[in-house]
């Protein structure tokens, strides 16, 4: 309505420009509008493709106050915009509350929100006394530039299926006081170049069900501070460049079947040695025996009464 003018003005005074009065019009912006212009545009989406911005042509209703502006309706207020809104707030807060409903934001072609602008720092603070639901059904993408924390007081459930993965630059520390139960299926591989150091104050149990190849390209250390017991239902195969055992107390082989050995040299140093042969087998083309015999007799005989004794002693030394 270009050709239609209606001017509704409450002025401070008789001569205040229309920048220091109160006034509802209709029509076009006069020339002492034109410092009170906002500059405002609407964000056009008609076409999903396309997106476009629609500043204002100056024209239809403004109502403009330079004090309070307040609305109160006691039933209903539809509010219904064909091309766009933009509300901009250029100092002071904005609330929007419903105390006794529901309150419902839906966009077709995206929502936004922004805390904070050329550099303030701002907070968004999201708040649920009940539920807290969030569903994505398409790529997610989180960004946090400083510190993250999150506490639950209930039961967590998570459900990955794809790829996932894991990128830790820092120190990690995980504390668990409850009980922790890992179920995979499927392939794991791990692989560090780090230092890796394990503490465990209770029971661990490790059952394998398959093959298992340990490498260490390096030292390998165990100690046990207790009974060591290790159950080989099959064959048993060591490999080592050399050997060294060293025991405190006793040590107990049992064969039933074979026991063989293959050696160099072999040297024993014992104090008492206990050999029990059933049967035994010799065998080899060179075979180099020396004895040395000594034998000493000493006749010891001694007369008592009616009665001759004759004691012998006889010490054989090899």
């Amino acid at each position: 309505m270009p050709d239609a003018y209606t001017r509704l003005v409450v002025p401070e005074t008789l001569v205040s420009p229309l920048t220091k009065s109160t006034y509802l019009r209709l029509g076009s912006y006069s020339s002492e509008e034109a410092n009170i212009v906002t500059g405002l545009t609407a964000v056009i989406n008609e076409d999903p493709a396309v997106t476009s911005k629609r500043e204002t042509d100056n024209a239809g209703i403004l109502a403009f106050t330079n004090k309070d502006f307040q609305a109160n309706v006691e039933g209903v207020a539809l509010m219904k915009i064909g091309r766009g809104q933009t509300t901009e707030v250029t100092n002071g807060n904005s609330q929007h509350m419903v105390p006794k409903g529901t309150c419902d934001i839906s966009a077709e072609n995206g929502l936004s929100l922004t805390a904070g602008a050329n550099g303030t720092f701002a907070d968004i603070t999201l708040t649920a006394s009940n539920r807290f639901k969030i569903i994505n059904k398409g790529s997610k993408s989180e960004t946090n530039g400083g510190d993250s924390e999150r506490q639950t007081m209930g039961n967590t459930t998570e459900f990955f299926q794809g790829t996932k993965y894991t990128c830790m630059r820092g120190a990690a520390t995980t504390l668990t006081m409850a009980r922790n139960l890992c179920m995979h299926f499927g392939e794991s591989l791990t692989f560090r170049v780090s230092r890796e150091c394990s503490v465990n104050f209770s029971d661990m149990h490790s059952v394998t069900i398959g093959n298992k190849l340990d490498i260490v390209k390096g030292n390998g250390i165990k100690q046990v501070n207790g009974n060591s017991a290790k159950s080989v239902l099959g064959r048993n195969y060591k490999s080592a460049d050399s050997d060294t055992k060293i025991l405190r107390r006793s040590d107990f082989k049992l064969a039933p079947v074979d026991d063989l050995k293959s050696v160099g040299r072999d040297s024993t140093l014992c104090k008492t040695s206990v050999s029990v042969s059933q049967e035994e087998l010799r065998s080899g083309k060179v075979n180099t025996e020396r004895h040395e015999l000594v034998s000493r007799v000493a006749d010891i005989m001694s007369s008592t009464g009616n009665e001759e004794v004759i004691q012998k002693k006889s010490v054989i030394f090899v």
